[in-house]
């Protein structure tokens, strides 16, 4: 029996040992970053190598590795009213792709291009859908030889079924009723199908904007869906918010477009203009050009490993490099057919379109078996920016920022000093008072209680939670809740010890009669911590999520440790003294 006390306190102080280098990190085997300081953890903008490392304050070696000692701070993941940062709340548009099977193929290129020209015409025509068909973000069309696509974005269900009416009128015009199989309206606006399709589009949304940021070099971005229609970014410690706002817009649509044969592209430098020339006379600019153009493949069809490499035709500039899919068997079709059609279009150009401005329109020298390299005499942030924004994927749908806030990293160290204060100063008033009202219990539940602070913050660092100022406010709570229960278990031990009983005996009914109500207060305020954090969202989250750990660890320590302690301490003859326990 004491053997197997001693073995369990002895893995419980490993454990808090072991907690206590995971948060604080004094020793490590690599040099540490520092979280708290926005300054040297962040990768300043435009900076391809950055050194965020601290400086030792002494290094030592084992077995042949470096070891460094740090004065200990914590590596918790700091939430964006600690850190100073940007909140941004971005908006989902609703949308539906309208998907046309043509019963008779298009023959050739030219007439692709032209149809699908000759619709985006007839819906931005004023009896159609008019100026909101020019925008790309509300209406988009999309030709092959043997269908069409038009992705249309709507505000309610009503507009949804006009829009789609609309469009069943332009192609009766361009391609003749009945030439074409239209989509079933009620599949496409369905509520229940809707609101799966909402849920989808929104965690596409999440994911692709928060690798987006974190492989901008904006790390520990925290991303979450609000309502059915948003999703809200935080970020800390952004030192240029123009750039965030550039990346967060920007939707990544990529796409490969075949330019008509004796037709030559030329793009701007300065400008980003494209212009369509025939036999040295322009005949389209701007979007014309994109329009006339054959859409080859696009951004989906990419595997996310687009690299950084020096550009080949210019000194000094960078290139990336792309590769397509080859998993699935559609996308092993896709890859034959961009290698076909290279190879079959030696001498004409490849146009490389992002989010409808053209980046560059090189000359198809050698047929690409699948890869290739994107030049645009691109400089190392251009560059850098384009392979992230590849790598993180296209969004699925426009997104609109409806809403951003700055927030001061000052009102941050400003609201970490007075927390941290307010703690400090809540976790002293409560040793105190444990110490000089139950004596020698008391300070077995002091023991227990820096234990449950240490597993507590090993448990959030664990689960790479976000730690806010809420959640700081959770854990101060959680510090008066965790020794809660020891007042209830040393209340009914000065009972039985007053009945007369032996001490161990004592101890033991003391923890077990109180259990009961231990555990009813408990499983209540988890259950208060749950329905916070299911419904509520950004700082409720926080704290929900605090007063979770806090009420699991304490129940943990409050019971186990100090129960433990208290059967180790009645092995010495000192711990037999009744006046230690008040009594």
């Amino acid at each position: 029996m004491r053997n197997s006390l001693t073995l369990w306190m002895t893995g419980i102080i490993a454990l808090t040992i072991i907690g206590f280098l995971v948060v604080f990190k004094p020793i490590t085997v690599k040099p540490r970053k520092d979280p708290s300081d926005a300054d040297r953890y962040l990768r300043p903008v435009g900076v391809m190598e950055f050194d965020a490392r601290q400086a030792p304050e002494a290094t030592f070696s084992v077995l042949n590795r470096d070891v460094y000692i740090y004065v200990p701070q914590h590596d918790l993941r700091l939430g964006l009213d600690l850190r100073g940062g940007m909140h941004v709340v971005l908006e989902i548009p609703d949308r539906s792709t309208l998907d046309y099977p043509l019963k008779n193929k298009l023959e050739g290129q030219s007439e692709v291009v032209k149809k699908q020209t000759e619709l985006r015409d007839t819906l931005a025509a004023p009896d159609y859908l008019g100026e909101s068909a020019k925008d790309n973000t509300q209406v988009s069309v999309t030709a092959s030889e043997d269908q069409v696509e038009v992705v249309i974005s709507w505000g309610t269900v009503s507009e949804a079924q006009n829009r789609f009416e609309i469009v069943n009128r332009a192609m009766d015009k361009v391609f003749g009723p009945g030439n074409y199989t239209t989509p079933k309206s009620d599949a496409l606006f369905d509520a229940q199908a809707l609101e799966t399709q909402r849920a989808d589009i929104q965690e596409n949304v999440r994911g692709i904007m928060e690798n987006r940021m974190n492989a901008s070099g904006l790390t520990e971005v925290t991303a979450y869906a609000k309502g059915q229609k948003q999703v809200v970014l935080e970020i800390p410690g952004v030192k240029d918010p123009d750039r965030v706002r550039e990346l967060l817009k920007t939707t990544a649509q990529l796409e490969f477009r075949l330019v008509p044969e004796g037709m030559t592209v030329t793009v701007d430098d300065k400008t980003g203009e494209a212009t369509g020339t025939i036999n040295g006379t322009q005949v389209l600019e701007g979007e014309d050009v994109i329009n006339a153009t054959y859409l080859v493949v696009s951004g989906k069809d990419l595997k996310p490993n687009c690299d950084l490499e020096s550009d080949p035709k210019a000194s000094g500039k960078f290139a990336v490099s792309f590769e397509l899919r080859n998993g699935t068997k559609e996308e092993k079709k896709t890859r034959e057919r961009f290698a076909a059609m290279t190879a079959g279009n030696v001498g004409r150009q490849l146009m490389i379109v992002l989010d409808d401005k053209v980046i560059m329109a090189p000359v198809i020298q050698d047929p690409l078996p699948g890869r290739g390299i994107i030049t645009g005499g691109f400089d190392s942030k251009e560059a850098k920016d384009l392979k992230t924004l590849l790598n993180a994927g296209a969004l699925p749908v426009p997104v609109q920022i409806a809403e951003t806030r700055t927030i001061s990293a000052t009102l941050g160290a400003d609201s970490i000093a007075k927390s941290m204060i307010a703690g400090i100063i809540g976790l002293a008033a409560v040793l105190l008072f444990m110490a000089a009202y139950y004596r020698l219990p008391g300070f077995m539940a002091n023991i227990a209680l820096v234990i449950y602070i240490i597993l507590s913050l090993a448990v959030l660092k664990a689960f790479d939670a976000t730690l806010t100022l809420p959640g700081i406010a959770g854990i101060i709570i959680s510090i008066g809740m965790a020794v809660d229960a020891n007042v209830i278990i040393f209340e009914r031990l000065k009972e039985e010890l007053r009945t007369k009983k032996p001490l161990e005996t004592a101890i033991d009914v003391a923890f077990n009669r109180a259990w009961t109500a231990i555990l009813d207060s408990n499983v209540a305020s988890l259950i208060t911590g749950a329905v916070l954090y299911s419904i509520g969202s950004g700082a409720i989250k926080g704290f929900a999520i605090t007063l979770l750990i806090g009420v699991a660890v304490s129940m943990f320590t409050a019971v186990t440790v100090t129960r433990l302690l208290m059967k180790l301490m009645i092995r010495s003859h000192a711990g037999h003294k009744l006046a230690w326990y008040g009594i």
